[in-house]
């Protein structure tokens, strides 16, 4: 069986060596067929990941959507709450939120990317472009792993407290 390459894409010619010799017409207008469609299914997979881990470190609109959820909720339970769950409930629990979104769009990028490398450590056919994108998703998804954690766990800013309040000096 032979290969041809034309562009970017492989394709191969369905004709044998024995067809020729046995003179078998060639028909030149014949389509050429895809050799393989896991190239291209192992390619959309590494954008895929790359795009989930970038996302994971500039936000998303799903995380925006589910933050203003939460404020809403939170200004909800506000309206009857104590002064020092206010805080919590509008800003702790929105930004909380955000970072288990972010989070989880980080972990699928990991996950991903590092199921494609693995798949690709034994093919050494593979395009170098797709091995190059796969550590890509990983790098930006275990970025956004630790920006997620840090968020979460308030690593960057504190999250605001109320002063204390001073005595009354009037005792009253």
């Amino acid at each position: 069986m032979t290969s041809e390459k034309t562009s970017s894409l492989e394709f191969v010619d369905d004709k044998t060596d024995n067809d020729v010799e046995a003179g078998t017409p060639q028909s030149p207008q014949s389509p050429p067929k895809f050799a393989s469609g896991r190239g291209a299914a192992t390619g959309a997979g590494a954008v895929v990941s790359v795009g989930l881990g970038l996302a994971s470190v500039v936000g998303t609109p799903l995380a925006d959507m589910m933050r203003s959820r939460q404020d809403l909720l939170g200004q909800i339970d506000a309206a009857t709450g104590v002064a020092g769950d206010e805080i919590d409930s509008i800003y702790g629990a929105p930004w909380n939120m955000t970072a288990l979104v972010n989070g989880a769009f980080a972990l699928v990028a990991v996950l991903l990317g590092a199921a494609l490398l693995g798949m690709l450590a034994a093919r050494n056919d593979e395009r170098a472009w797709v091995r190059a994108l796969a550590w890509a998703g990983v790098a930006l998804g275990v970025i956004g792993l630790l920006i997620a954690g840090g968020m979460y766990f308030d690593l960057f800013a504190p999250q605001p407290e109320l002063p204390l309040m001073p005595a009354n000096p009037m005792g009253g």
